[in-house]
C-alpha cells in the first residue's frame, strides 16, 4: 500500500482526469459551468467548436476589450463591484454572469448603431478577481486559482502542484457555501477517482479544498 501512494501522487501532478465523487448524490457530481443561461451554454458550445473557451465575468475581473481598427476603445476595463462596466458608445452594460464572448457580441451591436459598419470585437479576461478556489493543506503550492467555466478537484490539486508526500489523498475535504450562506462539506476520495471507482467531484467558485495529513 505505501508503495502505491508515491505513484498516485505522481500521477496526479502531471494528469488532469475528467471522473466525479462527493457524499452527496445528485447535481453536485456533474460537470456544469459556473453560472449562465441556455442560450450562454448553446453560444458555447458553438464557440468550443471554432476554438474559442467561454468565461463567465464578475464583479472585480479585469476584462482587455479589443475592437479591431479602433485604438480609442481598445483598453483594460475593470467590472464594478456592482457587476457594470462603462463602455465608448454602449454606456453603462451589466457584465456579471454574461461570458466574454456574450460581451463581445454586445458590444458590437451597440457600435453598429451608428458608430462602425462591421465592428469586430473580443473580451479576454485579463486578470480574474470575481471566481476563484482555495487550495489549502498537504499540497505543494497551497494557494488560490481562478475557476472558469468548469474545474475538477484534480485539475485544482494539480494548479497547487500536487500533494505532498504526508497527504491523506483519500480523505480531502471540500467546503462550500450555498446560496443561503450555510457552509457544506464534501469528503472526497481522491484515490478512489484516480482508480476509476469514483466519478471526478466539480468545483464551484469560493470552494475551499484542504488535504488533511495522513497517519502513518
Amino acid at each position: 500500500m505505501s508503495r502505491k501512494i508515491p505513484y498516485i501522487i505522481f500521477f496526479l501532478t502531471v494528469s488532469l482526469t475528467a471522473v466525479s465523487c462527493t457524499i452527496k448524490v445528485g447535481s453536485d457530481s456533474e460537470k456544469k459551468p459556473v453560472k449562465g443561461t441556455v442560450s450562454e451554454s448553446v453560444s458555447s458550445e458553438q464557440s468550443e467548436v471554432k476554438g474559442e473557451t467561454p468565461y463567465f465575468i464578475g464583479p472585480g475581473d479585469m476584462l482587455r476589450i479589443q475592437v479591431y481598427g479602433d485604438k480609442e476603445l481598445t483598453g483594460l476595463y475593470q467590472v464594478s463591484p456592482e457587476g457594470l462596466i462603462m463602455f465608448p458608445f454602449a454606456g453603462e452594460i451589466s457584465v456579471d454572469g454574461m461570458t466574454n464572448l456574450s460581451l463581445a457580441r454586445q458590444i458590437a451591436e451597440k457600435l453598429k448603431e451608428g458608430y462602425l459598419i462591421d465592428p469586430q470585437v473580443t473580451v479576454l479576461i485579463e486578470e480574474f478577481v470575481s471566481k476563484r478556489i482555495f487550495v489549502l493543506g498537504q499540497v505543494k503550492k497551497a494557494g488560490n486559482f481562478p475557476i472558469r467555466t468548469t474545474m475538477s478537484i484534480i485539475e485544482a490539486i494539480s494548479h497547487a502542484g500536487g500533494f505532498t508526500d504526508f497527504a491523506d489523498i483519500s480523505n480531502v475535504v471540500v467546503t462550500r457555501k450555498t446560496d443561503d450562506g450555510k457552509e457544506t462539506r464534501h469528503v472526497i476520495d481522491i484515490k478512489a477517482i484516480v482508480n476509476g471507482d469514483r466519478k471526478n467531484f466539480y468545483l464551484s467558485p469560493g470552494d475551499i479544498i484542504f488535504v488533511r495529513e495522513r497517519f502513518f
